[in-house]
C-alpha cells in the first residue's frame, strides 16, 4: 500500500460550507466550471500538506465568508497505516493534530508530506522578477534539505545584522573588525546556499530533460542556467570589492539574496523568445520534475495541477496526463474532460463539482 489521501472533509473553507470527498490514490480529475470551487478544493489538499495556501493568501482569507473559524480533516494511507490529520484555525490561532497529537508548532510537522503544486502564478517563474525565482529554490530545498533550511534562516539573520551596521556607520568610519567578524558569518553560510542551488539546479536539468521530451514529442529542449551574484569560491573577494560600495548604499549589494537563474527553450531565453503555451508548457516540465526528484527523499508526495490545460492543445495534455503514472496520487483541474483520451478517463477518478458545492 503507498501513500495517500483517502478521504478530505471540509467545514468553512473558501466557498465550501461542509463537503467530503473520496479520493484515488492515483490520478484525480476534478471537472466543472470556473467558480464552482475546484481551486479551493486542491487548495484545501494543499493546506493539509503545508498548512497554508499556495496562493499566498493570508490563513483569515481562507475562512468561508460569514463564519470564524475553518477546519480541514483529513484521511491518510500512510503504507501500512491510516493517519488522521486535523488543521484548524478559529481567526487567531491555527492548530495541526496528527491522530492524537497536536503538534507544538507548525514547522514540526512539515515534511509529513510533501506536495508539488502548478498553478498559473507558476508562469511567474519564467516572466517574473528573480525574488520568484530564489523563493523557489528556498521552499524546494528547503523542504528536503535541513542544511540548506538553516543555513537560509541562518544566513538572513547575519545579513540583517550587517545591514543594520551599514545603516550605523557615520562618514564611513568604520569598526572594520566587527565588520570582518559579521562579514564572515555571512560568507560561511552563504557557501552553504550557492553550493546546495548549484547542486539542486544540476539535479533538476537531469529529470527535466525526458519529461519535456514527452510533453513536446522531442520538439523542445529545456535548461535552466544558474545565475550565483558572486562565484562561491570568492566570496571574501567579492565582499572586499564591494564594502566601500555597501558602506556608500547601506546595504549589502552581494550574496545569495540576489542570485537568480534563467530558464532556456532550445536555447533561448525563455520570458524572451516563447509563447504563453511554451513556457505554460516549460513551466509544468519544471514541476514535474520537481516532483520526481523529491520523491527520491520523500514518498509521500502529492502532485496539484490547477487550470494545467489552458493553453496546451489536445495533444500536449494527453501526454501530460500519460506521464503521471500511477506512482503519485495527483489531483487535476480542469473545465473540461472532451480532449482527454478515454483509457486515461477510465484509469482516472474524474469529480465533477457544480455550483453549490457543499455535498455533505
Amino acid at each position: 500500500m503507498s501513500f495517500f489521501l483517502e478521504e478530505l472533509k471540509l467545514k468553512n473553507f473558501r466557498s465550501y460550507e461542509q463537503a467530503k470527498y473520496q479520493f484515488s490514490p492515483h490520478r484525480n480529475i476534478i471537472v466543472g466550471l470556473n467558480a464552482v470551487g475546484k481551486t479551493n478544493l486542491v487548495e484545501a489538499v494543499y493546506c493539509l500538506c503545508f498548512t497554508k495556501s499556495f496562493k499566498n493568501n493570508k490563513d483569515a482569507d481562507l475562512i468561508k465568508f460569514g463564519s470564524s473559524f475553518f477546519n480541514l480533516k483529513g484521511k491518510f494511507s500512510n503504507f501500512e497505516r491510516t493517519d488522521n490529520v486535523l488543521l484548524s484555525y478559529d481567526g487567531k490561532d491555527k492548530r495541526i493534530q496528527k491522530d492524537n497529537y497536536v503538534y507544538k508548532t507548525i514547522s514540526d510537522y512539515l515534511g509529513y508530506v510533501n506536495a508539488i503544486v502548478f498553478s498559473p502564478d507558476d508562469l511567474e517563474l519564467v516572466k517574473g522578477a528573480p525574488s520568484v525565482r530564489r523563493r523557489f529554490l528556498d521552499t524546494n530545498i528547503g523542504q528536503i534539505n535541513k542544511e540548506y533550511l538553516q543555513a537560509s534562516i541562518k544566513y538572513k539573520n547575519v545579513l540583517k545584522e550587517r545591514n543594520e551596521f551599514l545603516k550605523s556607520v557615520v562618514n564611513e568610519k568604520t569598526d572594520d573588525v566587527l565588520l570582518d567578524v559579521i562579514t564572515k558569518g555571512l560568507i560561511e553560510y552563504g557557501k552553504i546556499i550557492i553550493k546546495k542551488r548549484n547542486a539542486f539546479i544540476s539535479d533538476l536539468n537531469t529529470y527535466i530533460k525526458p519529461i519535456i521530451k514527452t510533453i513536446s514529442k522531442e520538439a523542445e529542449e529545456i535548461k535552466i542556467v544558474y545565475k550565483p551574484n558572486t562565484n562561491v569560491d570568492n566570496l571574501w573577494k567579492t565582499a572586499n570589492e564591494k564594502k566601500l560600495n555597501d558602506l556608500m548604499m547601506k546595504t549589502t549589494t552581494w550574496g545569495p539574496t540576489r542570485d537568480d537563474f534563467e530558464i532556456l527553450v532550445n536555447g533561448h531565453l525563455a520570458a524572451n523568445y516563447c509563447s504563453q503555451g511554451q513556457i505554460r508548457t516549460a513551466t509544468l516540465a519544471i514541476k514535474l520534475a520537481l516532483a520526481e526528484y523529491i520523491k527520491q527523499k520523500n514518498e509521500r508526495i502529492i502532485v496539484i495541477l490547477d487550470d494545467v490545460f489552458s493553453e496546451l492543445d489536445n495533444e500536449r495534455q494527453n501526454q501530460v496526463l500519460k506521464l503521471l503514472d500511477n506512482n503519485n496520487q495527483t489531483f487535476i483541474t480542469t473545465t473540461t474532460i472532451e480532449s482527454i483520451d478515454d483509457a486515461i478517463k477510465k484509469e482516472s477518478l474524474v469529480i465533477e463539482i457544480e455550483r453549490g458545492n457543499d455535498n455533505d
